[in-house]
């Protein structure tokens, strides 16, 4: 992936970060028999819109769902890592998923599941361990919270693998 994609990756997640996912409501006299429909079928408006934006709208939920996670995580890692030490990785775990954030933005991209912390916990600490994720684990993916300034690769490699 050339350096430019990798750039904007990490700024359109952190422009999400920023403003929060973007999940209209769906109202009007318009949608009145589509709702009636869909309440027959048992079908959340939540569940509506995410499955519509990632068939038609281009948006990739999924991807944007993991970039925020493992955002989360290393920005948690690295004020750890401005501390005395760093915490073992299942415990910044904990802390990123019991987190305000992680929560809002949980129900902001799944609205219609039932959110499981223990569920959470397991799921993003297998998400971090997993070999297939580590080329994001790179520089460009990810700017100090707040900033547009990456963090840069040696300080990953220290919050990430250091031992």
């Amino acid at each position: 992936m050339p350096k430019k994609d990798i750039k904007d990756t990490g700024l359109q997640i952190t422009e999400i970060m920023k403003v929060g996912p973007k999940v209209p409501k769906i109202t009007g006299k318009d949608w009145e028999f589509l709702a009636y429909e869909l309440k027959k079928l048992k079908v959340t408006p939540g569940e509506v819109y995410r499955i519509v934006s990632e068939k038609i709208g281009g948006t990739n939920v999924r991807f944007e769902w993991k970039m925020l996670r493992l955002t989360m995580f290393i920005w948690a890692r690295v004020k750890e890592d401005e501390g005395m030490y760093l915490k073992p990785k299942i415990d910044t775990v904990r802390g990123v998923v019991s987190a305000r954030k992680y929560k809002q933005f949980f129900y902001g991209y799944y609205p219609d599941l039932e959110f499981d912390h223990e569920k959470e916990v397991r799921l993003l600490n297998k998400l971090i361990a997993d070999k297939g994720v580590r080329p994001y684990f790179n520089e460009g993916y990810y700017f100090y919270e707040g900033t547009k300034k990456p963090i840069p690769q040696k300080v990953l490699d220290k919050v990430l693998w250091d031992k």
